[in-house]
């Protein structure tokens, strides 16, 4: 009988999950689907080389490379483990269409996200200058934990790493097969998402929340890349199209705060500006406490408003991390013979899920209508839970309220403490688990549970038939400490 077996990493705040296809002759074929983990992880290039090395513990050649999306937590292991996967021989690389670089749908988000990634990097890096926004820089940060590592590199060069371990790069359409090699046609591999609907990208809780591509946010990253470059004297006030005034008019407020300007005794500009604008620096050369109290009370730099902007970076990366997100590459994999279907959702929130709808298989040999998305929710018999376990990235109509199967069994990629520790309080959301609990029969894992970290028994009152056979590995370097699950189907 045909079978895969699922070997889930459970190594942190990331993702990393081996497949070993098996069909009733020919040597097995292997598929590893993304490899990372959050820059926030105390040792984590460590723990992803030791996830890497395990899988070379299995085998030396990967038929199949998947990418799902360009986010940290998901692909830092091609630059942090670069030199192990070198070791690999690698068949074939999988991307969805939106990496594309001949793609022209693909190169003007590809563009979208470069420049709002150049945008908010520069925002962080003055924000970190403003104590005043100091709040604004945490958040900013936990945001960019999913693009950068800790040591600066960036998922976008992890990416190309990716990208560079075949010469056979497939990008991926949604309604489309990917295509398995000859000798396992006991196998299907349906391609969900993402869509080519620009709208959907940006959605990522409901249809009342929608933010297309539009002016709005091509206009906030050209901001705030043109305020960073004035600031830094990459250009001149006249260089910026989203000045509100000609560079002619008005006083250039570095110069009023340094004292540049001189007016005239009687200049009542002078007196406003002195009174309501710039005031005294608290930090001049004040030493009495009376004085320092004067110079605080006198102080009006609480009423400017020329760093704020800079608090429309944490919206800015917001979106791009949703939208990023949007863009994973969704797989549904069918054992042809059972009919059970391995759902892979990567980071897929709710536009992406909207546009599984839009997917359109063709008509198999000896079937009377296409394969419809409905269906195969409906036969999931795995469901990798979305973006470990966030509020908006398991869709319920439409999603996981389709799950139908009696033998459900979702897993969870999470470290609940990190995640909290970068701010993401909802990781893995409390309602989500309960109903997960409900569709499941109570058949979750979680690669942070004590049962796993431990390296010790299954959950009380459970056994591997009821886990469909589940098995804990124990990581070689601890073995009190689990370094994986595995499941076969």
């Amino acid at each position: 009988m045909p079978k895969i077996t699922l070997r889930l990493y459970c190594h942190g705040l990331g993702d990393c999950h081996l497949l070993k296809f098996e069909a009733d002759a020919g040597a097995p074929f292997w598929m590893l689907i993304d490899c990372g983990i959050h820059s926030s992880t105390k040792g984590g290039k460590a723990l992803v080389r030791e996830v890497v090395e395990d899988i070379r513990s299995c085998t030396d050649r990967l038929d199949v490379v998947v990418g799902t999306h360009e986010h940290w937590d998901h692909n830092s292991g091609f630059i942090q483990a670069q030199d192990l996967f070198e070791n690999f021989e690698v068949g074939e690389v999988w991307l969805a269409w939106t990496e594309n670089p001949a793609d022209d749908q693909a190169k003007a988000l590809d563009k979208y996200k470069g420049d709002a990634l150049a945008a908010v990097r520069g925002a962080a890096a003055a924000l970190a200058l403003d104590e005043g926004l100091s709040g604004a820089a945490e958040r900013l940060g936990s945001l960019l934990g999913f693009v950068f590592g800790a040591t600066g590199d960036i998922s976008r060069t992890a990416r190309e790493n990716l990208r560079a371990l075949s010469p056979v790069v497939r990008y991926l359409e949604p309604g489309q097969f990917a295509p398995l090699p000859a000798g396992l046609d006991d196998f299907r591999v349906y391609v969900l998402a993402p869509s080519r609907n620009p709208k959907l990208f940006g959605m990522v809780d409901s249809a009342s929340e929608t933010y297309s591509m539009g002016p709005q946010w091509s206009g906030l990253v050209g901001g705030l890349t043109n305020g960073l470059a004035i600031r830094e004297g990459v250009l001149s006030p006249s260089s910026d199209p989203l000045a509100p005034f000609d560079s002619a008019v008005g006083i250039k407020l570095s110069d009023l705060l340094e004292g540049e300007v001189v007016y005239a005794p009687d200049d009542l500009d002078a007196r406003f500006f002195a009174e309501h604008y710039t005031g005294p620096n608290p930090a001049a050369s004040a030493t009495s406490t009376a004085a320092k109290l004067k110079a605080a009370k006198d102080d009006q730099s609480w009423r400017r408003i020329d760093s704020d902007w800079l608090g429309a970076s944490s919206e800015l990366a917001l979106q791009l991390d949703s939208r990023t997100n949007n863009t994973s590459l969704v797989l549904a994999i069918e054992t042809v013979a059972t009919g059970k279907v391995l759902l892979f959702a990567a980071d897929a929130q709710v536009g992406n899920w909207k546009g599984w709808s839009e997917a359109k298989f063709k008509l198999l040999a000896g079937q009377e209508k296409p394969v419809e998305v409905a269906d195969l929710l409906a036969r999931t018999v795995f469901y990798k839970v979305g973006h470990h376990g966030s509020r908006n990235a398991t869709r319920g109509p439409g999603g996981l309220e389709a799950m139908s199967a009696d033998d459900l069994i979702a897993f969870i990629p999470t470290d609940q403490v990190m995640a909290k520790k970068v701010g993401w309080s909802d990781i893995p959301a409390r309602a989500l688990l309960e109903h997960l609990g409900e569709k499941t029969k109570g058949r979750i894992v979680m690669s942070d549970s004590g049962w796993i970290q431990s390296g010790g028994a299954r959950p009380q009152g459970t056994n591997a038939a009821w886990f469909g056979g589940i098995e804990v590995g124990l990581s070689k370097v601890d073995p009190k400490r689990g370094l994986y699950v595995e499941l076969t189907f």
